[in-house]
């Protein structure tokens, strides 16, 4: 009798395992059953926001349930990475990951609640260069400006997307091979710092694409943290060709927190491949409005690319002084 009942118990057991499993597939065949949420972590009006909106707008028609846009400033975008790197790996809350927040914080911030490795990138969406810019008719060529600074010390200000940007870093480098004395203002994001250029509250900006207004003919852009000049601003000059090899943009990739199953990465990918399939030309003509520029990229290959440019950006962080050890 009693062997008969641990028989029925295991088969009870077995039974009920069976059942999870098939209730975890049927789920996973699911996803989404809601809407997914997608973290920002600065404020509307920037590069990040912008490639946000946009894609999700577009990913949304292959999905059941639409992805939604949810903006989480603070701390240098650390805030919302805090938060997706916390949740339930369910495939529920995402996040658009960029270097200042997930390669750099980790590397400069004590006692950070995440690393890199706590996020998986799911795929690659674009990139905005670093542009250093003024308002309209202010100087005329980089050259002018660091002569005009170093006749002033101290006296002109610049701002960047956050304190301790990638964008931040490239205004220090500058100062530091320059010569100059800038003061640094810190605004929450892109669109605040270029607000504040165009009331007359900065002098500068150092800043990831410059929301349009560049292209309008409202600022003029100095020049532009890349090895080359780019083929969309054949006019503006690289840092590197005025003697000062900076090389400092910033990337865009969706990603989840770690431990989300599989099945939902695999979702992700082949909706955003979709998106990107259709409406490609569309997506590269809208952000080229804002000055970035679009580079669709695999997992595996955001990995690759976060691995070599974090490894950049501690060699920066050491030069600076601002590094923490074992990070």
């Amino acid at each position: 009798m009693k062997r008969t009942k641990r028989i029925n118990s295991l088969v009870l057991i077995v039974a009920m395992i069976c059942v999870s499993l098939i209730g975890a597939r049927v789920s996973m065949a699911a996803y989404p059953d809601h809407p997914v949420k997608l973290l920002v972590g600065f404020p509307p009006g920037g590069p990040a926001s912008t490639i946000s909106t946009l894609i999700a707008k577009r990913v949304s028609e292959f999905m059941e349930h639409p992805m939604v846009v949810e903006h989480r400033p603070g701390a240098g975008a650390t805030l919302a990475a805090t938060t997706v790197a916390k949740v339930k790996p369910d495939g529920y809350t995402l996040l658009t990951g960029s270097d200042s927040p997930l390669l750099i914080a980790p590397l400069i911030t004590k006692d950070l609640a995440y690393s890199l490795e706590d996020f998986i990138p799911i795929v690659g969406y674009a990139y905005a260069p670093t542009f250093i810019s003024c308002r309209k008719g202010r100087w005329s060529s980089l050259k002018e400006m660091i002569e005009d600074a170093k006749k002033n010390p101290g006296k002109y200000t610049y701002s960047s997307q956050s304190v301790n940007s990638f964008n931040h870093f490239a205004g220090k480098l500058l100062c530091e091979k320059a010569g100059i004395d800038l003061t640094y203002i810190a605004y929450p994001g892109n669109a605040e710092a270029l607000a504040a250029l165009l009331g007359g509250h900065l002098d500068l900006v150092v800043v990831a694409g410059t929301s349009g207004l560049y292209e309008a003919g409202r600022i003029d852009s100095l020049a532009i943290a890349e090895k080359k000049r780019l083929k969309d601003y054949p006019k503006i000059p690289t840092l590197d060709e005025l003697g000062y090899p900076i090389f400092l943009n910033s990337y865009y990739f969706l990603c989840a927190p770690k431990g989300t199953p599989q099945e939902v990465i695999n979702k992700l990918t082949d909706v955003n491949k979709k998106a990107f399939a259709k409406y490609g030309d569309e997506i590269e003509e809208l952000v080229r409005k804002f000055e970035m520029l679009t580079n669709f990229m695999s997992g595996e290959e955001v990995v690759k690319q976060n691995n070599y440019r974090r490894d950049e950006f501690r060699r920066i962080t050491k030069s600076m002084g601002i590094y923490i050890p074992n990070r």
